[in-house]
């Protein structure tokens, strides 16, 4: 089985030769990045990640959100380019933590779709102020609050990252039709025989990393918004209406966690203490 990871990135230059060494030392054995048009140097990190993975870059520097058609021409490119078997559509700050093996475990010749449960990760605010690094947070969105559906824009005290979040795909190439979205679905030829759940494979979510990156993160999606751009999810759109109201800092404070705020959602089993990624994806960047 020869396992492709695919990455959909604008300025992830903090993050994204991280997310590549961990997935490399975790199974995966070659990429497809496509850069939607980056700015701040991430361009010129995947040059140099060329030279030591097996590595396609392909430039979409278009202020355009067609995010389903370029993930399905990724996952396409990987199996007539690289002969990928299976792949993983993925985001910059988004990690695929095996509990055991590696990512390829669970992978067959016979196998359509794997789907994998995703969790948020949120910062400890004190670490954060320090410059602690992303991977070694280990709040883990335990049991998600069902907030009702479009709840996110219209009450803007709510911490959204607490909320429920889907989870997200492997496919294999054969027989895939398409990437749905942020990969949260797929449509494969015979997804209906034999679709199953992970039981080994979690992905690990690190929405925040930076304050500058959150909000030009946030502008980008402004300026898509203010281009006629309609598929966007919810959440993108509550922080465009935050910033359009010169709230973001106060989303910010509610995105991160304090330590009152941090025991009340302990006690009450919404976050965990998860430190499995940590271990992991520290022993692979620090060794």
């Amino acid at each position: 089985m020869k396992l492709t990871m695919t990455l959909l990135i604008k300025n992830e230059v903090d993050i994204i030769a991280d997310n590549i060494k961990v997935h490399s030392k975790l199974g995966v054995d070659s990429f497809v990045v496509m850069d939607n048009g980056s700015t701040d140097g991430t361009r010129e990190v995947l040059d140099q990640l060329q030279k030591e993975y097996e590595l396609i870059i392909i430039d979409r520097p278009v202020l355009d959100y067609q995010q389903s058609n370029w993930k399905t021409e990724m996952a396409k490119v990987a199996r007539s380019e690289q002969g990928a078997d299976w792949v993983i559509t993925n985001d910059a700050d988004e990690f695929w933590i095996p509990d055991s093996g590696d990512l390829k475990s669970e992978l067959t010749s016979t196998g359509s779709i794997i789907e994998c449960q995703r969790f948020n990760v949120l910062f400890d605010r004190d670490a954060f102020d320090n410059g602690g690094k992303y991977y070694d947070q280990t709040n883990r969105v335990q049991y998600p609050i069902n907030y009702p559906k479009g709840i996110q824009r219209e009450q803007e005290n709510l911490s959204i990252m607490l909320g429920n979040i889907h989870g997200k795909v492997m496919v294999q190439t054969q027989g895939l039709l398409r990437i749905k979205g942020g990969n949260h679905r797929a449509w494969h030829l015979w997804g209906w025989l034999n679709q199953k759940k992970s039981q080994n494979i979690s992905v690990y979510h690190f929405p925040i990393r930076s304050k500058q990156h959150f909000v030009e993160n946030i502008e980008n999606r402004q300026a898509l918004l203010a281009k006629g751009v309609s598929k966007m999810g919810d959440h993108y759109r509550r922080w465009v209406d935050l910033l359009n109201k010169e709230k973001l800092e106060e989303e910010f404070e509610r995105l991160v966690v304090n330590t009152e705020y941090k025991n009340v959602l302990l006690n009450l089993g919404v976050i965990t203490q998860d430190d499995k990624a940590k271990k992991i994806i520290k022993q692979i960047l620090e060794n």
